[in-house]
């Protein structure tokens, strides 16, 4: 009786489990043995599981910059993300979603990491900073020649949500409007719905494209970029290898001489 259950339980394992394929021609009668082919089902199974790929969310509605086409990085950032992931041996399925979306997964565990991302105290609480990879410059974009922000009161931001505008708002009770994408913040700054857009300076040319009317930004910040990696990423040893990945790539990125070089534009910080 309890070797009959024990064969039809293994019969429902290997018929639910879509990685295996076993036939058994002989089933044995001794319930030990049962149980020992049992266990050691479930551990290829679990092995299975381990050797799953890590995802890395990708900040979508960037694709200029950074995108995902057939599985790969792709993008003017994608060479110094792709040096990396190439240093460590192990694989990655790579996921584009939004800003608030990549940081809640990455809190809770959805994603073993994502980029690309500044470094903020809240975010370190729950995923570690990659380390410096590239910089990058982080404009107040306008459509009038206004006075030093930091001498107006009341003015409209507007930026993705989650993202990091929140840190660079300029004077007196400012006026925060989250957004869904960079293009919707634009937009309202055109239709004169917002004063300031809060963005990479890289993506000015490509949002205010056919616009033919003047427009200015300033510096907000200078910013580290790298990326993220989760606490909760199950691969212990993954963050240190990603370290050492992006401090490789960086020097290699320096030793190129601008071959991976990015658009900037230097200038001092708003006074």
């Amino acid at each position: 009786m309890a070797a009959s259950l024990i064969r039809n339980a293994i019969e429902k394992h290997l018929t639910d489990s879509r990685a295996l394929e076993v036939r058994i021609m002989d089933w044995p009668t001794s319930p030990k043995l049962f149980l020992l082919v049992w266990l050691s089902l479930s551990s290829l199974s679990l092995l299975a599981d381990s050797d799953s790929p890590h995802v890395i969310g990708v900040f979508e509605g960037i694709d200029r910059e950074i995108a995902v086409e057939n599985g790969e990085l792709v993008g003017r950032f994608a060479p110094y993300y792709r040096c990396v992931f190439s240093r460590v041996e192990s694989d990655f399925q790579f996921v584009e979603m939004p800003l608030a979306q990549m940081l809640y997964r990455l809190e809770k565990g959805g994603i073993s990491a994502g980029l690309p991302m500044v470094q903020t105290a809240e975010r370190d609480e729950y995923a570690d900073f990659g380390g410096l990879l590239f910089q990058t410059e982080y404009v107040y974009l306008l459509l009038h020649d206004l006075p030093p922000l930091d001498s107006l009161s009341g003015l409209r931001f507007a930026f993705v949500r989650q993202f990091v505008g929140d840190k660079l708002l300029r004077g007196a009770d400012p006026v925060v409007i989250p957004v869904s994408d960079w293009s919707q913040a634009v937009e309202m700054l055109k239709r004169g719905r917002v004063d300031v857009v809060v963005l990479p300076w890289v993506l000015i040319d490509f949002y205010m494209k056919g616009f033919d009317q003047p427009y200015y930004d300033r510096t907000a910040a200078w910013v580290d970029l790298s990326m993220y990696i989760s606490h909760r990423a199950e691969d212990g040893g993954l963050t240190e290898n990603l370290r050492k990945a992006i401090r490789k790539c960086r020097f290699i990125a320096e030793q190129n001489q601008g071959s991976w070089e990015i658009p900037t534009r230097r200038g001092d910080l708003e006074d």
